[in-house]
């Protein structure tokens, strides 16, 4: 089986906590793939993030399926840096 080719992928830690994004944006691919989840076609997602190609958006499905675990990961802990955000913000109103 051939090795898959995600060219339009890229990795920097000084950029999105060094997450997955599409190649010259700061599109994570976790964000694509939620979007996709919920329902979104490629066209859709591409209207969303006018930044982005068809082609991008195939090439972050399929690194995120490639590398399931690790996105989810990163999704899980965003969700949850979201969840102590609005806590530490609900308690400093109070």
């Amino acid at each position: 089986m051939p090795k898959l080719d995600y060219r339009n992928i890229e990795r920097d830690p000084a950029r999105c906590g060094g997450q997955p994004v599409v190649a010259g944006t700061r599109v994570r691919v976790g964000i694509i793939l939620g979007c996709y989840r919920q329902g979104m076609s490629i066209e859709e997602i591409v209207q969303q993030y006018p930044v982005l190609k068809p082609a991008d958006v195939h090439d972050a499905l399929a690194y995120a399926y490639d590398h399931l675990a690790e996105i989810e990961e990163a999704v899980a802990a965003d969700d949850e840096a979201m969840v102590k955000a609005r806590c530490a913000r609900d308690d400093s109103a109070s």
